[in-house]
């Protein structure tokens, strides 16, 4: 899981440090890791649908199927210079977004937060966001997670 990140935080950064990127440039590395990861976690038949049409709620970045037509959850991005998800967290679209979806992930490309029917159940870290957008460098692996090595 360690190399899959690493390469993953490399691609990151090579977006950003072109100086030109937008919240939606850094979405194919984000569905790339997570295939990759249904991949080695024995989910092979886990798709995503990257901005999928509009739903009541309005429009998350991310769909997650099961591969049997059942949406799995919802993943909403935010920009990557985005340090602090607690304000994004607050916000009008995240409370109508925990009322409709009951499987969400709220991301700024670096940490990653799981909400079950509204509640924050878990959340991680892979690395942290400003030695790529401060520093300008490739941000190292700081967490895997529980069972993730």
């Amino acid at each position: 899981m360690a190399g899959i990140l690493a390469s993953y935080l490399k691609k990151i950064f090579e977006i950003a440090v072109r100086g030109d990127a937008t919240e939606e440039s850094y979405y194919s590395t984000l569905e790339g890791l997570l295939n990759e990861f249904a991949g080695i976690s024995g989910r092979k038949n886990i798709r995503v649908t990257t901005l999928p049409k509009k739903t009541e709620a309005g429009n998350p970045d991310f769909r997650v199927w099961d591969g049997k037509q059942n949406i799995v959850g919802y993943i909403e991005a935010k920009s990557s210079s985005s340090t602090d998800l607690d304000d994004i967290e607050d916000s009008s679209q995240l409370k109508r977004y925990h009322e409709t979806f009951p499987n969400l992930i709220l991301t700024n490309f670096f940490e990653f937060r799981l909400y079950r029917n509204g509640c924050l159940v878990d959340k991680v870290s892979v690395a942290r966001s400003f030695i790529v957008h401060k520093l300008k460098t490739i941000a190292p692996v700081e967490y895997f997670g529980k069972g993730l090595k």
